[in-house]
């Protein structure tokens, strides 16, 4: 039949399976292929300005922005009262989100010295397990200490209330930080076989100075204080041994009598040069040779 057909007829036959082919493709790609579905946009922190590291932020340093989900990192801050008043670890550009590695979240993500309170000092001091309550102490707790004085330094035996409510920052090197680092190591070992040398304390530029003289003139001690904490301060009023017992004064030890020393002369029974200790003179003696009448 198609020998009948002349060449003409041949292709326009060839152009009609040539568009059914193409349009048979273009409908099996068009199905394949799935349109993209615009991304939702949801809330973030973004940096206004160039942040510097060790920087507090301020408001005026970050804004809310609406980015797709698609483009939002992982750890990224989705409220400013999550950032505000924080301390910036890394530096932050400007236009770039907030992630929460780039900043001092709790002190944590700082080292030890991101643990260090506001306005204080990290201040270490030797310990045994007599002056560290048993070796019981860890980080986080909270002491009093209490330092003695000898008579040669003070000029009295004394023990004072040093200061109350010290944060224990570390005890040897073990601290919060490498607690809830190595929590799942520190679970099987034996708390009691560590033998505590330092305590790490959390103290005012004023107080490490009261807490170094303690520690180098006199016996410094630790009090634990409870996990609940109180209300108020105990009296730091010094304390004596006189306050204790009282003034006690030992008796007077008196030695045995002398003999009385005997008189010149002699003994009328041993007929020696001196008289009887127990001769009671009385009256004038009158001395006849050896003899006294």
């Amino acid at each position: 039949m198609l020998a009948k057909l002349s060449n003409r007829g041949l292709l326009g036959i060839a152009l009609l399976i040539s568009f059914a082919t193409a349009g048979l493709v273009y409908n099996f790609l068009s199905s394949s292929v799935q349109k993209p579905q615009p991304s939702i946009g949801e809330t973030v922190v973004v940096a206004k300005t160039d942040i510097p590291p060790k920087t507090r932020i301020t408001p005026e340093m970050v804004q809310i922005s609406q980015i797709p989900v698609d483009y939002i990192q992982k750890g990224a801050m989705r409220e400013l009262t999550q950032v505000i008043g924080v301390m910036t670890r890394e530096a932050i550009v400007g236009g770039e989100q907030v992630l929460d590695r780039r900043l001092l979240l709790e002190g944590r993500q700082a080292g030890f010295t991101g643990v260090i309170p506001a306005g204080k000092r990290a201040l270490t001091v030797a310990v045994s397990d007599v002056t560290g309550v048993s070796g019981l102490l860890k980080a986080g707790d909270y002491v009093d200490a209490i330092v003695t004085f000898d008579l040669q330094t003070v000029g009295d035996n004394v023990s004072q209330l040093l200061l109350q409510n010290l944060l224990v920052l570390a005890v040897n090197r073990e601290s919060e930080v490498v607690q809830d680092r190595d929590a799942k190591k520190d679970a099987s070992k034996d708390a009691g076989l560590v033998k505590m040398a330092t305590v790490t304390l959390a103290v005012t530029p004023e107080e490490s100075t009261k807490v170094t003289l303690a520690e180098e003139k006199g016996k410094l001690r630790f009090a634990l204080r409870p996990y609940i904490p109180e209300e108020g301060v105990a009296e730091k009023r010094p304390v004596t041994p006189t306050d204790i017992v009282g003034v006690h004064k030992s008796p007077i030890q008196q030695g045995p009598e002398a003999p009385a020393t005997p008189p010149a002369g002699g003994d009328k029974a041993t007929g020696g040069g001196t008289a009887s200790p127990n001769k009671s003179l009385t009256g004038i003696p009158v001395i006849r040779g050896t003899k006294i009448e």
